[in-house]
């Protein structure tokens, strides 16, 4: 078949699947933010740092890699950089969603450390969490989200802007803002050429739990859990106080233009949630802290029309029944840690189920126990639809064998099939 062929193939199978029911087969859909480049034969350092590296990698990748979907995140977690824009430069929003590489060489940022620069040349990049925002600040973000994070946060996130309006600052913005276009434009060629060779790619708007907010990007972890004993009522409020700007994050960037969408050929937008919190809180706390926010968030994502696909990072197994309280397979759940057969016996066809062999398979293990897992994994969760992701925990890692992700994609043509 020709690419067109075989991108409405892709793209069917994939909707199909988006929306609760079984397609021909069960997709795979591939998350790679090192994998591609180490196979390709590149360094952590040149397909971070240099678009059209990172490009060819990608396209080499999807040429020997039979996946339904590949999604390359070449960024660290930045959705507090795109909330502090999103009201006075919408423009910016979209783009400062991760932080690059090649943005941190020009903001200076405390909670990121790339290859070739802080780190050795062929490292994984690193997200490192700050105390930010200080006990007796929780006040101000509360008033005003979007002033905090723009008059506080900010310049201590970002040294390079540390003297808001000053000749240095306003040459870095320009710089950020440069960059942002861009590293834009290179997705854009990206998605472009993935989907002329039949990889269809869906529009994505940005979400977050309102209280990882408060969590990876102000407080800290540990911080944030000491908060819930100290000062609880400060940190609801807070919670409550990012609820309307992450709606307005998820409704501002997922307003695909119309074009885009015929390009694409699809009317789904998927909003990406990444959970952190949620496997260090205890039933009683997450429900009393964590979960009203991040469900009000999740609900309005619903009604906007779009497809929440939230990662659910470490173990979610205590909290499961809570994903009941939502509209019946209007989620898309990548369970990390948690079996995917405790989902199945707990939620039932509740979400859209998301699954796969962890990484410590794909890089130590061998294809006949990747296709023996996938084997079993499938007979026993498939019916009534699903989707694999291989290396459940994060996407492919950079050091999964390449023959083991081969493997996984020939048992999910084998067993696959409804």
């Amino acid at each position: 078949m020709d690419g067109a062929s075989i991108y409405r193939e892709k793209l069917t199978r994939l909707e199909t699947a988006v929306a609760g029911k079984e397609p021909d087969r069960v997709p795979i859909t591939a998350m790679s933010s090192l994998f591609h480049g180490r196979y390709a034969g590149y360094t952590a350092q040149e397909i971070y740092f240099d678009y059209a590296k990172n490009h060819d990698a990608a396209i080499k990748t999807a040429q020997d890699f039979d996946f339904d979907s590949l999604l390359i995140l070449n960024g660290l977690e930045g959705t507090n950089m795109s909330l502090t824009f999103m009201k006075n430069q919408p423009q910016l929003a979209a783009g400062a969603r991760f932080m690059l590489a090649t943005y941190h060489t020009i903001l200076k940022d405390v909670y990121t450390k790339w290859p070739g620069a802080e780190l050795e040349p062929t490292s994984h990049p690193q997200f490192i969490g700050k105390e930010i925002m200080k006990p007796d600040e929780f006040g101000q973000l509360i008033a005003d989200p979007s002033g905090f994070l723009n008059r506080v946060a900010l310049p201590r996130m970002c040294p390079a802007l540390a003297d808001p309006g000053s000749p240095a600052a306003n040459a870095a913005m320009l710089a950020y803002g440069a960059e942002i276009a861009k590293a834009g434009a290179a997705s854009g060629a990206l998605i472009g050429d993935l989907g002329k060779m039949g990889i269809p790619t869906f529009p994505t708007s940005w979400g977050y739990a309102p209280l990882d907010v408060v969590s990876d990007f102000l407080r800290d972890i540990k911080n944030i859990v000491l908060d819930i004993y100290r000062r609880p009522d400060l940190v609801k409020q807070a919670a409550d106080a990012l609820v309307d700007p992450l709606i307005e994050s998820a409704r501002l960037t997922g307003a695909v233009p119309p074009e885009v969408k015929k390009a694409l050929g699809t009317n789904v937008v998927e909003c990406f949630f990444p959970l952190h919190l949620n496997e260090y809180l205890n039933p009683k706390i997450y429900n009393e802290f964590y979960w009203p926010s991040l469900k009000k968030v999740l609900n309005a994502t619903i009604d906007m029309g779009q497809t929440p696909y939230i990662l659910f990072e470490g173990r979610h197994d205590a909290h499961l029944d809570t994903l009941l309280e939502l509209p019946k397979k209007k989620i898309v759940a990548v369970f990390d840690k948690t079996d995917p057969r405790k989902v199945r016996d707990v939620l039932g066809d509740h979400v859209i189920l998301v699954a796969g062999p962890p990484n410590s398979l794909l890089i130590g293990g061998t294809p006949q126990k990747v296709d023996d897992y996938m084997k079993s994994l499938l007979n026993d969760c498939k019916d009534g639809g699903m989707m694999i992701y291989p290396g459940a925990d994060g996407g492919i890692s950079g050091d999964a064998r390449p023959e083991n992700v081969k493997a996984l994609i020939d048992a999910v043509k084998k067993y696959g099939e409804y």
